[in-house]
C-alpha cells in the first residue's frame, strides 16, 4: 500500500523509517485524469456551467442566456469541460446540447458546493 504507516509498536517497525512510500509510483499517471477534471472545474464560469447541467441537459443558447455570458464564451468554456470529460455533447441539427458526463461529476460539484456553503 502506498504511504502505508506501520504500527510503531510492531516488532518489524524501524523507528527511523515508519512510513513506507513507493518511490517508483507514477503519481501523474495515477492521478492525472482526476487533476484534469479539477483543473477544468477550477474556473467560476465552468463550475457554474457544470452546476446548471446537474439537473438536466441544456443547449449552449440556454446556458449563455441563463448565465448572462456571450455564446462564444459559453462555448469556449464548454469545450474545456468536454475535453476534460466533465460534460458530453449531443448534436441535434445545428444545436449542441450538453449534459454532465455521469453521476460522479454531479456528486463532485454538489459536494464541493455544499462544503463551501457550510465552511
Amino acid at each position: 500500500m502506498y504511504g502505508e504507516v506501520m504500527d510503531k509498536s510492531s516488532p518489524q517497525a524501524n523507528p527511523e523509517q515508519v512510513i513506507q512510500v513507493d518511490e517508483s509510483k507514477d503519481w501523474a499517471q495515477e492521478f492525472g485524469p482526476s487533476v484534469e477534471i479539477f483543473t477544468a472545474l477550477a474556473h467560476p464560469l465552468r463550475l457554474a456551467l457544470a452546476y446548471h447541467l446537474m439537473d438536466r441537459e441544456h443547449s449552449v443558447s440556454e446556458l449563455h442566456t441563463c448565465l448572462g455570458v456571450s455564446q462564444p464564451l459559453a462555448s469556449h468554456h464548454l469545450r474545456i469541460l468536454l475535453d476534460a470529460n466533465v460534460v458530453e455533447r449531443e448534436t441535434h441539427g445545428r444545436v449542441n446540447v450538453y449534459r454532465l458526463k455521469d453521476h460522479h461529476i454531479s456528486h463532485i460539484i454538489a459536494d464541493v458546493y455544499t462544503h463551501t456553503k457550510e465552511h
